[in-house]
């Protein structure tokens, strides 16, 4: 590979994928080490946002903490598999990461639909039903091994602007009403469209490492923690609410 990744260069021409992956220099056994930095940066903003998350709101003091508490968990059980991923590309763990990166992407969606419909315990349930079935149908096609790439990406894409969109409206709503920690939703969901590009482009890897994919792992790094800071701070405002009607 890389005697014809010389030769290409030599002769002037673009860099090309080899079996659908760009050519990447290898660290340790990494098959992409770039991918395997910017994931697990990204899985210890969220066990660290987690971890003060935890230590402020227990499970057992409300039904919402528990839904925070579950969200944490799938979207680290997702970098963990996306590090395995690009560490080591085989049909199980490529499995694996689609599954549980599209696990996180529909937490996200979920989670908004319940904290802001909570109170309207038929629509909730009737959304996270259809959601769960949806899920499980498209991992029942990933499992097949024939995965229409486009198609993933696509119903990502969906969920993620659907949860997005919701999250932006809710935050509007805080907004106008006066709250400053809504600024924090308002910016991850701008920061999140911002870079979503890197991850429908596509660039050669920078000094053998760094390509588009590489790059959007590594912008996402310092979302969670905007993500969960908002979280926290409606956590409290939430609590505050039910305190003053007791």
């Amino acid at each position: 590979m890389w005697s014809a990744v010389k030769k290409l260069e030599n002769a002037g021409r673009q860099v090309v994928k080899f079996h659908g992956k760009w050519p990447f220099k290898r660290i340790m056994g990494m098959q992409e080490p770039a991918s395997v930095f910017a994931s697990l940066l990204n899985l210890l903003a969220n066990a660290y946002m987690y971890s003060k998350l935890r230590t402020e709101f227990s499970i057992k003091s409300r039904p919402m903490v528990l839904l925070w508490h579950l969200f944490a968990l799938v979207c680290m059980n997702a970098w963990v598999w996306s590090m395995v991923f690009h560490t080591r590309d085989t049909p199980f763990t490529e499995f694996m990461d689609y599954t549980c990166a599209l696990s996180m992407v529909m937490g996200l969606y979920v989670a908004a639909v319940v904290r802001i419909l909570h109170s309207q315990k038929k629509i909730v349930a009737t959304l996270l039903t259809g959601s769960l079935l949806y899920f499980a149908t498209h991992v029942r096609l990933l499992a097949t091994g024939v995965v229409d790439y486009d198609y993933n990406m696509t119903v990502n894409v969906i969920f993620g602007a659907v949860g997005s969109f919701i999250w932006l409206v809710y935050a509007g709503y805080l907004s106008a009403r006066g709250s400053r920690y809504s600024s924090r939703m308002l910016w991850f969901v701008t920061c999140s469209a911002v870079v979503l590009p890197l991850e429908l482009l596509d660039f050669p890897p920078v000094r053998r490492a760094w390509d588009a994919h590489a790059v959007w792992h590594l912008s996402t790094a310092p979302l969670p923690l905007l993500f969960y800071q908002f979280v926290i701070e409606d956590l409290r405002y939430t609590q505050s609410r039910q305190d003053k009607l007791l």
